[in-house]
């Protein structure tokens, strides 16, 4: 890896002069208050047309075939963590940091191609399936196009979100669930098509137009590329991954209490592991923000996104407290009496959501300063601790001993991460 057009992780040779290129489209107009309300807003609102969709294709097929697309749903999400490379993170990032930023679109390219290949990859598993397995795996084959397209629309779309114009990525999520759950009824309404069929043919489609719109419009900001080597712009954008991967690795909690502790106690874990997951949309908001707005800051002006983590911290703490007192109420109305179970858990896990929330964001600010090998070294390291706890947990206490487990990975996650941020500001280390 050498020569003139080559990059060495962040000190990439500038090849285009500022002078010589038209400044970006985007510009950084809203303030952290009014893109949390917007990122915030319209990702309970695009959950809420989900939750709408997926209970139509409940109404429309039997427990079995929403069983068979829902475990197909969830594994898709696998290729699309893992063929990112991290790259989303990289773009925001570096766009945020300087918007004349070549590698900006250097890397929106190499993303172009990983989509596709992770598009072709699933078709081809599709395929395979359907021939060898079930042919109902036919019906999925749409979800190919969608993967490959929403994942890359929201990449490109991570430019718009550094210039500081989220409320265009937030219309673009939602109008694309609106647009999937239209199409989804109308060929279910009039047309013969097998629902699950419907859902995935909507989904591409959204997703496509989604993607559509991202490229038309986030073209127009983009400057010529920086030209890089693939492995360069891998060794920029790996730690994100590797960040992204060890928290998509949390999810095998479930699985490891049911081997652990059986599936009853299993059953109660989950419910407090995964239905507390709405409640993730906040800080996710907040930390979505978060990164553009870090990646601007250095060790003298980075204190005042720090107090805001800590505030909003706090109002977290709030309310997944009040979560947690009303919890012993709520679980025999809403989960039944069979669920008694699972009271405590829950509460332990609301407790756990506050101390989630702050290693979530303080992760983010870390990765904004440029400190991302600390964080996907933290990450990987508490992921381990958080499977191992579970697992200890379950073993002696079930599914209350598995949240604990849980909660205190998050603990020492958000201790650590928080030391150093401290560090990183007493010792006024540079933002690289």
């Amino acid at each position: 890896m050498s020569g003139r057009g080559t990059t060495e992780d962040r000190d990439v040779e500038r090849l285009v002069d500022p002078s010589d290129s038209p400044p970006p489209a985007g510009r950084r107009r809203d303030r952290i208050g009014l893109q949390f309300a917007w990122v915030s807003g319209g990702k309970i609102l695009a959950a809420l047309i989900q939750a709408a969709t997926m209970l139509l294709l409940v109404r429309e097929v039997s427990p079995a075939e929403f069983g068979f697309f829902s475990a197909a749903y969830g594994v898709i999400t696998i290729p699309q963590t893992l063929l990112d490379l991290g790259l989303p993170s990289l773009i925001v990032r570096e766009r945020a940091r300087d918007a004349r930023d070549g590698i900006v679109t250097t890397a929106l390219k190499l993303n172009n191609v990983l989509s596709l290949a992770m598009s072709l990859l699933l078709l081809a598993t599709g395929v395979l399936l359907a021939m060898t397995v079930d042919a109902d795996y036919w019906l999925l084959l749409p979800f190919a196009v969608w993967a490959a397209a929403e994942r890359n629309a929201d990449a490109w779309l991570g430019v718009v979100l550094a210039d500081g114009d989220s409320w265009i990525n937030v219309t673009n999520l939602v109008l694309r669930r609106l647009g999937s759950l239209v199409i989804f009824v109308l060929l279910t309404r009039l047309s013969p098509m097998e629902p699950v069929l419907a859902l995935a043919v909507g989904f591409a489609v959204g997703a496509l137009l989604s993607w559509l719109f991202a490229h038309v419009f986030v073209a127009k900001r983009l400057v010529p590329g920086t030209p890089a080597t693939v492995r360069s712009l891998v060794r920029m954008s790996y730690p994100y991954w590797i960040d992204s991967v060890a928290s998509q690795a949390r999810n095998l909690d479930v699985a490891i209490t049911s081997v652990v502790a059986g599936q009853a106690q299993a059953g109660f874990y989950a419910a407090s592991a995964r239905l507390t997951n709405p409640l993730r949309i906040l800080p996710n908001s907040l930390a979505t923000i978060l990164l553009p707005a870090a990646s601007k800051r250095d060790s003298s002006s980075i204190g005042g996104l720090l107090k805001l983590v800590v505030a909003a911290t706090a109002g977290f703490a709030l309310l997944y407290g009040g979560g947690a007192i009303v919890v012993p109420w709520a679980v025999p109305v809403f989960l039944g009496p069979e669920y008694s179970g699972a009271i405590v858990a829950l509460q332990i896990t609301c407790v756990g959501l506050v101390l989630a929330s702050a290693a979530s964001l303080l992760s983010t600010l870390l990765l904004g300063v440029g400190r991302k090998h600390f964080v996907a070294g933290t990450a990987v390291v508490s992921t381990i601790a958080c499977l191992v706890g579970v697992a200890a947990g379950a073993l002696t206490m079930g599914a209350v001993g598995a949240a604990l487990g849980l909660a205190a990975s998050y603990a020492v996650q958000a201790i650590v991460l928080f030391v150093r941020l401290v560090m990183f500001i007493i010792r006024r280390e540079p933002n690289s």
